[in-house]
């Protein structure tokens, strides 16, 4: 086996775990000067994830449990309200069904398009059914839900317009706690896909540029 050679001056890239970039996170949000009590135990996590039927990403799980930051845009999984966390996790599935009822968002690959709107969203719903969960981090930002990799994107998610907030956690809170700028093209080409959620926000960034509205 030939081993190649480390060019002068190439980094050394080494996996970080999700603890580790949990940690780095929490310690972003320390230097910001974020409230943050008591991180949610074994016991308390599996409590949730069986009460609302999704589980976390080991990365949102390790941020979680190293403390719960407290304010009014994260959500309190420890006390807070079970119908607002509900409506919280509904809250992106809903957004793109009423854009598919309202501006008629209709992805190609769902197959022709009913024209009742009950039937409509019925298809839809059954469709969305199958994306991947996201679970609210910070006001409209999202992770997905189960997704082992402990760089996972940050989504901000306004209905059917979804944004690239960061490719990681670590440069979400960077960027929402230190007044950064939002990610650059390439750092969001960069990121993770997430199944259907990716297409979406490349919808929005070809608009952006452009280049038109294409079915995700």
């Amino acid at each position: 086996m030939t081993l190649r050679r480390r060019r002068p001056g190439e980094q050394i890239r080494v996996p970080r775990s999700a603890w580790e970039v949990a940690e780095e996170a929490h310690e972003l949000l320390t230097h910001a000067g974020e409230p943050v009590g008591p991180g949610l135990t074994a016991d308390e996590r599996e409590a949730v994830e069986e009460r609302f039927g999704f589980r976390f990403a080991p990365v949102h799980r390790a941020f979680l449990a190293l403390g719960l930051p407290r304010g009014p845009q994260w959500p309190s999984w420890r006390s807070g309200s079970a119908r607002v966390l509900r409506a919280r996790l509904r809250l992106p599935v809903d957004g793109v069904v009423a854009d598919v009822l309202e501006h008629d968002l209709w992805p190609a690959r769902w197959g022709p398009r009913p024209t009742d709107l009950a039937e409509r969203e019925a298809v839809a719903r059954d469709e969305l059914a199958g994306v991947p969960v996201l679970v609210p981090l910070f006001g409209q930002r999202y992770l997905p839900a189960d997704d082992p990799l402990p760089t996972l994107p940050v989504l901000s998610v306004h209905r059917s317009e979804v944004l690239v907030s960061g490719r990681s956690l670590v440069e979400f809170i960077g960027r929402e706690f230190s007044m950064d700028l939002n990610p650059s093209d390439a750092d969001a080409r960069s990121a993770a896909r997430v199944p259907f959620w990716t297409d979406l926000s490349e919808v929005v960034e070809a608009t952006r540029l452009g280049r038109g509205i294409m079915s995700p």
